[in-house]
């Protein structure tokens, strides 16, 4: 069967892809879950219908050519508080999150069939969509605007893989212990139930993460 994959990258000033388990002040992974991943492909194009949908594998972290950084950046950041419990007669609620600086990544998918029934001569949801995602791409145009985790983190870049200007760093070794993959049961019209990578599948290898 023939592999329908698309790739692209996206960089920026911050970025947060933040942790359940850091509670009241949020600290962001050094990576995107999957569905974070997901959601950026999906800002770019998606099928209304889900005949076809989107399936992050893995994504890398990325330096400009040249650059030595055996480190990720994090920084604090305060944000104001927007969730249900926000009340406007006693002002507004600020808490100090760290987010990540100056990030760069290249996030790698596949295209699945969402059908469920065998593709037809004519009739391939994966390969449409995986041409009107290469060349809203290659064209720079997008359903909404691509962000790095919260919305007001646009990004400063996104669009087909920079070579020769970025690479995969290589210098990044980390072991998160455990990483939320999915919030839902199903990749599309899921109920929720989080899942998370642990042990040896919570690892990123020479700046790589592989999506369980």
């Amino acid at each position: 069967m023939t592999k329908y994959q698309i790739c692209l990258e996206i960089s920026g000033d911050f970025a947060m892809w933040a942790r359940p388990d850091t509670g009241s002040t949020p600290t962001s992974y050094p990576i995107p879950t999957w569905s974070a991943a997901k959601g950026i492909f999906e800002s770019i194009a998606f099928l209304k219908d889900g005949r076809a949908w989107i399936n992050p594998k893995r994504v890398e972290i990325c330096r400009r050519v040249g650059n030595s950084c055996e480190q990720i950046g994090y920084q604090k950041y305060t944000n104001n508080y927007r969730g249900p419990l926000q009340n406007n007669d006693a002002g507004a609620f600020q808490f100090s999150t760290i987010i990540l600086s100056d990030v760069c990544y290249r996030l790698y998918a596949d295209i699945e069939n969402g059908s469920g029934v065998h593709l037809k001569h004519g009739d391939n949801p994966s390969h449409q969509l995986q041409a009107m995602f290469e060349r809203r791409l290659a064209k720079g145009q997008c359903y909404k605007t691509p962000c790095l985790g919260w919305n007001e983190f646009v990004a400063s870049y996104w669009g087909p893989l920079r070579e020769g200007v970025t690479e995969k760093n290589d210098e990044i070794h980390l072991d998160l212990v455990s990483v939320l993959n999915q919030v839902f049961d199903k990749a599309i019209a899921g109920a929720y139930q989080p899942r998370y990578q642990r042990g040896s599948e919570a690892k990123i290898i020479k700046g790589e993460f592989v999506y369980a």
